[in-house]
């Protein structure tokens, strides 16, 4: 069997190549409305924060992208999926973030980190007999 080369032309464009093109295209389309929705979505819930409509913004088309094997190329309804996945990136977002709140491990007046503070021979420290300075609470002694 003889060696015979790829006639000259222009070559195939190949899966990966349409989802880049139509995952660029889209984004470069669709990006300002992504991002209105979600500033419009994020501001039913009180000032709007720039930044986390960003991130939200990107977590949208990051999803476009990991969801693209399932859109034809050339598909006339990328806007309309772009906008649901955006509605579901700010409830997924409000979702998780349930499980990330900071509650406070000190919840009493600022001066009472004004403890003395007792130490041992092993080298524990432990708060002071003494208890609270009142001078620091502004009472009387």
């Amino acid at each position: 069997m003889a060696y015979s080369a790829m006639p000259a032309g222009t070559p195939a464009i190949t899966p990966a190549q349409q989802l880049n093109d139509l995952f660029a295209a889209a984004y470069r389309e669709y990006r300002p409305m992504v991002r209105n929705t979600i500033i419009g979505r994020l501001s039913q819930y009180g000032p709007v924060d720039t930044h986390l409509a960003e991130d939200l913004t990107q977590n949208t088309f990051l999803a476009l992208y990991r969801y693209g094997d399932r859109i034809q190329y050339g598909t006339p309804r990328i806007g309309g999926l772009l906008r649901v996945m955006a509605r579901q990136s700010i409830g997924h977002h409000y979702r998780l973030l349930r499980n990330q709140n900071e509650k406070p491990a000190d919840t009493g007046h600022w001066s009472f980190s004004n403890r003395e503070m007792g130490g041992t021979a092993a080298g524990y420290y432990f708060p002071a007999a003494t208890g609270f300075r009142t001078a620091d609470l502004g009472g009387a002694r």
